[in-house]
């Protein structure tokens, strides 16, 4: 069964979106987590996993975003009705995802050696080139659940991404530190190997339930052969945020760059506010995600009115959140700062190699809980933008994501970083300023279209034809591919919750 979405309310929007919450709050909390046992062993190996592994995510991000293109044409099928077609894309994205291996393995072997030169830095360079070497395993999960998402029905991917981190908990302290005598320490290593386990796991029980027979017979969940028209209408959707979200966190990866050469107190406070960042952008990643479902069955019922008011109770939904956002920074920021300090390595004279003496200590505390309400309003307007990108994705409006999103990253946030920041070697806390005024730039622009409806053009569904047929990028319609509506049940909006 898949569910109808009839009003963009607020009630309807968050129970489509706080599965999708739960789901990322729970891979944040794996990266938080491990940022925090890595902190605990080691300074530098925590600082060498934000630099490498912003990198490695940039790539397994690119492909995840791309394969998470299967959920806005399950949308816009579920939309229509049309749900015996529902099994295609998925399996196209999931294809995808096998195919990245001929883009990870070369970038495992050749990229690796020149951006992380293992003699001058080992733990950078196994750190990546692990995360290239299984990025394909992280991206099937995004395809997959494409699947339950674009039919609202998310709750499966909520809870395995919940035993998933719990596995990564359990597991990082065992491999990270070891257990004497009987498992070794794999130190920084450790930390990838149990992010690894827990998404094996996770993404093994998603293909299981969507490999059911009864999903088949509904929705053609087996029906895994290679179709060129679909992929090719999948990645021409998909590549523009796929590309984005690379040169976003390949950016990233140069800021972090960037501050690990002005000082180490700079890499090091800008790890962990990374990590913390992270942990809260579950919000604005679950409502993205729940903007594109709903936003994609409106549009797949020529109804594209309601995204109008699907972005209102984004707003609503994000005002909650902020409110509670900032009495949790002003009363628990200090004892999350103290998290990443437990460790008798935070002394001077530790082994990671970064000094830091009890002045430099207090001082070091005192920037990164400043930093952290300056990214308070950074994550509020990222957010924002987040919902909007969501209802632009559902309708197909990517090509401008990409432009406007790569032009406003590089203009208004890094390349003033690198010459009011780097080059006179300035405070972090002006970094921060300066990402304020690129998260207020960029989502006044992504506001501007869609207050404009330039997208509305890429959405008018065009007549069924007899025959099936892809639509180009150019006049994407609510439903990817012209055909006759199948006809299906009238219980076809049952809640099937507890078959998910």
């Amino acid at each position: 069964m898949s569910k109808i979405f009839n009003t963009g309310s607020m009630k309807e929007l968050w129970l489509v979106s706080y599965p999708m919450m739960v789901n990322f709050l729970s891979l944040s909390a794996m990266l938080f987590i491990d940022r925090i046992f890595l902190s605990w062993y080691s300074e530098k190996a925590m600082s060498a996993s934000v630099t490498s592994g912003t990198l490695s995510w940039a790539f397994i991000c690119g492909v995840m975003t791309l394969a998470a293109m299967s959920e806005v044409f399950v949308a816009q099928y579920n939309g229509a009705k049309k749900f015996k077609e529902i099994g295609k894309p998925v399996w196209q994205m999931i294809w995808l995802c096998l195919f990245s291996f001929a883009l990870f393995i070369p970038i495992a072997l050749f990229v690796s050696p020149y951006v992380f030169p293992a003699d001058t830095q080992p733990l950078e360079n196994s750190y990546f080139q692990f995360f290239m070497y299984t990025g394909p395993f992280f991206c099937i999960n995004s395809a997959i659940a494409g699947f339950f998402i674009g039919r609202g029905y998310p709750k499966l991917i909520q809870w395995m991404a919940v035993i998933s981190n719990v596995i990564n908990i359990i597991l990082d302290p065992i491999l990270i530190f070891g257990i004497g005598g009987l498992i070794p320490s794999f130190g920084m290593m450790g930390a990838a190997y149990a992010t690894l386990t827990g998404t094996l796991v996770q993404a093994g029980v998603v293909f299981y339930v969507f490999w059911k027979k009864k999903y088949d017979k509904e929705f053609g969940t087996r029906d895994y052969r290679f179709d060129k028209k679909v992929f090719k209408a999948c990645l021409k959707i998909g590549a523009p945020p796929a590309v984005f979200i690379m040169i976003e966190l390949i950016g990233w990866t140069m800021f972090y760059v960037m501050m690990r050469g002005i000082s180490d107190q700079h890499i090091f406070v800008a790890g962990i506010c990374q990590s913390i960042l992270i942990l809260f952008f579950f919000v604005g990643w679950g409502l993205e995600k729940g903007c594109v479902a709903l936003g994609g069955n409106f549009i797949g019922q020529k109804r594209p009115e309601l995204l109008k008011r699907v972005l209102k109770s984004s707003m609503g939904i994000l005002a909650i959140f902020g409110a509670l956002l900032a009495v949790f920074f002003l009363v628990f920021s200090e004892p999350l700062v103290e998290w990443f300090f437990h460790s008798p390595l935070a002394a001077s004279e530790n082994t990671s190699g970064i000094t830091m003496s009890p002045e430099v200590m207090t001082e070091t505390k005192l920037l990164i809980q400043t930093s952290l309400y300056l990214i308070f309003f950074y994550l509020l307007l990222e957010s924002i933008r987040m919902a909007l990108n969501g209802l632009l994705t559902a309708a197909g409006d990517t090509m401008f994501l990409l432009i406007a999103g790569t032009v406003s990253l590089w203009l208004f946030y890094f390349v003033p970083t690198y010459f009011i920041v780097y080059l006179p070697k300035g405070s972090i806390l002006t970094a921060y300023v300066i990402q304020i005024i690129y998260a207020v730039l960029a989502a006044l622009i992504v506001y501007a279209r869609f207050a404009k409806g330039t997208w509305k053009k890429k959405t008018l569904i065009e007549e069924e034809s007899s025959s099936e047929q892809i639509s180009t990028i150019e006049n994407f319609p609510r439903n990817p591919f012209h055909s006759t509506v199948d006809k299906q049940p009238t219980n076809a909006t049952q809640d099937d919750t507890t078959h998910e």
